[in-house]
């Protein structure tokens, strides 16, 4: 037993991440730094217990499942956990395996895609194509970018996707543990983990798996494609060429960034640069999926999922008033942006089985 519950303590510590306080970026939207999410707890009645302790240096103690019989005289291990200056997902470079090409990504035809008739290459490009920006024909401008931006968002829905249908099953466990009289142990020590890196990961303090379930899900492709397509103006804008920004999001970490040639004086906000592409899809989810801005974004997010209805971008785009200082004026565009180039027909595509995909590190 304490073998065990030795090993499950370092599990702990191993796979929790704390994400540096200036990795919160916005888009054109806020140029002020973003304050410290402190979610508040909702449905706890109906919820399993779980004790999360989150301080600067992120110590955090977990339990869930246990009978409320035995809680009394519990002691709660305190561990101090790493700091990584990152967001999730930074350090993962997907590479496509050789039966997957650039160039069959290239081919792809949109048209089949729409119809139903073909899935989406898994070929992740770190860069938009350096002939993008001289493409005579905005049809072709317009394709290319799909093409590079539908798999990177597919990829990181993925990841996430994961991440939710793990927490919802080990909830759902949780609670009937909770209510069995059987004598059963609840939850193990790596899936009490599980749960602590998912909270730190997506910046929930507190007991609150509500706020959790919230907050751990996809962005629907049709609202990531044409966000990116405006903000990085079709894949052709200077902090997409020399950044791989898609998504305007703001820093203001002096140097992490690009400086926007129309900043006003005083302002010392900067467009964050990525190391990929997909490290900018991927902190646009996160984005999108903590931020205080996006508390609306993400109810009526929620509100879907308890409806059993699939999720309508069009009708999120009304609650991202605030990811732009052009508010109601900016969603119209994504809007317009949406309808014109047909964006709903990529929500339910599918990636390419990659058969033998070695897992990111």
């Amino acid at each position: 037993m304490m073998k065990n519950l030795k090993y499950g303590i370092m599990a702990v510590a191993a796979i929790a991440v704390c994400l540096g306080p200036d990795q919160t970026g916005l888009s054109t939207a806020l140029a002020q730094e973003a304050p410290v999410v402190k979610p508040v707890a909702k449905d706890a009645a109906r919820l399993p217990a779980v004790r999360l302790v989150v301080k600067p240096r992120l110590e955090i103690v977990a339990r869930l499942g246990a009978p409320a019989g035995q809680m009394a005289g519990q002691t709660y291990r305190q561990i101090q956990l790493a700091t990584l200056l990152g967001l999730p997902g930074q350090r993962k470079n997907w590479r496509p395996q050789q039966r997957f090409t650039r160039r069959e990504l290239l081919d792809l035809s949109l048209s089949a895609l729409r119809r139903g008739q073909t899935a989406v290459p898994p070929v992740y490009l770190n860069r938009f194509p350096a002939n993008l920006a001289g493409l005579r024909s905005a049809k072709l401008r317009k394709d290319l970018f799909i093409k590079t931006v539908l798999p990177l968002v597919l990829r990181a829905n993925h990841e996430v996707r994961m991440e939710r249908q793990r927490m919802l099953l080990l909830i759902a466990r949780a609670e009937d543990t909770n209510g069995n009289t059987g004598g059963d142990d609840g939850l193990t020590l790596s899936e009490l983990a599980f749960l602590d890196h998912l909270a730190v990961q997506y910046e929930v303090s507190g007991p609150d798996l509500a706020e959790l379930q919230q907050r751990v899900d996809v962005i629907p492709a049709s609202l990531a494609l044409a966000q990116g397509a405006e903000e990085s103006g079709w894949g052709t804008s200077r902090f997409a060429r020399l950044g791989n920004a898609v998504f305007g999001q703001r820093t203001f970490r002096k140097g992490a960034g690009l400086v926007p040639l129309r900043r006003e004086q005083g302002q010392r906000h900067e467009v964050k640069s990525f190391n990929s592409l997909y490290t900018s899809v991927r902190a646009y989810v996160w984005n999108l999926n903590t931020h205080f801005a996006y508390e609306k974004f993400r109810a009526k997010r929620a509100a879907f999922r308890d409806g059993g209805q699939p999720l309508d971008s069009y009708a999120l785009t009304r609650t991202l008033e605030r990811y732009s200082e052009r508010g109601p004026k900016y969603i119209k565009t994504i809007q317009v942006i949406m309808r014109a180039n047909r964006l709903h027909d990529f929500d339910d595509v599918e990636l390419l089985p990659e058969t033998g995909r070695r897992q990111p590190s």
